[in-house]
């Protein structure tokens, strides 16, 4: 994690430091593991495929929503809140996907004395789809940072 972000330290249409995840049928499968979460399209490649008619086991939308956490926890620092989030599922994440989690600033103001940044959010596979695109609501501490 880096040094504190501050709200002056942020401008608007800037993207935020992204992440690079990869998806494995091992990470899925800890995953599951984890949440105890137990369709068998995360799981079972026959079923997935022959029953489901699914290209491959995919991972569960839920992984998708914590990377998302994780990217702007990371924003948010110590200091800082991660408000809301929201997010949709368009496209699976397959194994083998390698992903660019990340994010542009698309506003931010100041509310009740508290530094509010408002971002889109992108779960990008490797083909450039943004499988999960989503939002976010960070606050920031006021003061500390470079003056906007």
């Amino acid at each position: 994690m880096g040094s504190q972000r501050f709200f002056e330290d942020i401008v608007e249409g800037q993207e935020i430091p992204s992440l690079r995840k990869v998806v494995t049928t091992v990470n899925i499968l800890m995953y599951l593991s984890t949440v105890w979460l137990m369709d068998r399209i995360h799981f079972d490649h026959p079923f997935a495929t022959q029953q489901r008619g699914l290209p491959n086991v995919v991972a569960p939308g839920n992984m998708g929503g914590d990377y998302y956490a994780q990217l702007l926890s990371e924003l948010a620092g110590e200091k800082g809140v991660v408000r809301k989030m929201s997010f949709q599922f368009r496209n699976f994440l397959l194994p083998g996907d390698v992903l660019d989690v990340g994010g542009k600033v698309t506003g931010k103001y100041v509310n009740e004395g508290k530094g509010i940044v408002e971002l889109d959010l992108w779960i990008r596979n490797q083909n450039n789809i943004n499988c999960v695109p989503g939002k976010g609501l960070v606050e920031l501490p006021i003061g500390g940072g470079k003056r906007a």
